[in-house]
């Protein structure tokens, strides 16, 4: 029978060997279980292509920049070769008040149709997150301006720094009086504006 030292070096052991490699003792969760950026890139753009081609009468929107956010070790702060790839669609169709509720339902059952489970819903600023089995993220949200934007996000294997996708700027957006981009959505259509 172990006692309780032999135990206690043990665990010890363990965990500083997890620590210092930087190896993980999460089953799955090493670096074969996420995409390189540019497969979580096509997977982001992919759910997003979906998700707007399944609104109807359809919607005009405007692409983000494609965005990496590097993960970091929590204890000792250095980059563990993880990344969140994501990007921002915006809508330009002005959705009225009575049919954002109609819109959020659409996305819904769409992502339902395509193997997401609903996580978080508000109805009262209507927004839905739902998450995929292999950890796809997709979220639909109205600001406080009226702006709908759909955000899509994955992890992937990267030892890049955090920061936009070279060549995936996404679209240009008009300029807000205070310099910054302005999502406002500026074009009418005569089902979604009424």
């Amino acid at each position: 029978m172990f006692s309780r030292r032999v135990w206690r070096g043990a665990l010890a052991s363990i965990f500083s060997f997890t620590v210092l490699s930087g190896c993980s003792l999460i089953p799955g969760s090493g670096d074969a279980a996420y995409p390189t950026v540019d497969k979580a890139l096509r997977r982001v753009d992919s759910v997003l292509d979906d998700t707007l081609t399944g609104i109807r009468p359809r919607v005009r929107w405007r692409d983000g920049p494609a965005h990496m956010s590097e993960r970091r070790n929590s204890f000792t702060n250095d980059a563990n070769g993880e990344m969140d790839v994501s990007r921002q669609r915006h809508l330009r169709t002005q959705v009225s008040q009575g049919k954002k509720k109609e819109l959020l339902k659409i996305v819904s059952r769409r992502w339902e149709e395509k193997g997401f489970e609903a996580k978080e819903q508000n109805n009262g600023r209507p927004s839905l997150l739902s998450e995929a089995s292999d950890g796809c993220i997709a979220k639909i949200d109205v600001g406080g301006s009226g702006d709908v934007y759909i955000s899509v996000g994955v992890s992937a294997v990267s030892s890049g720094p955090s920061g936009d996708i070279a060549g995936e700027e996404g679209d240009s957006f008009p300029k807000a009086p205070s310099g910054a981009s302005d999502y406002t959505p500026d074009l009418r259509d005569p089902y979604w504006s009424n």
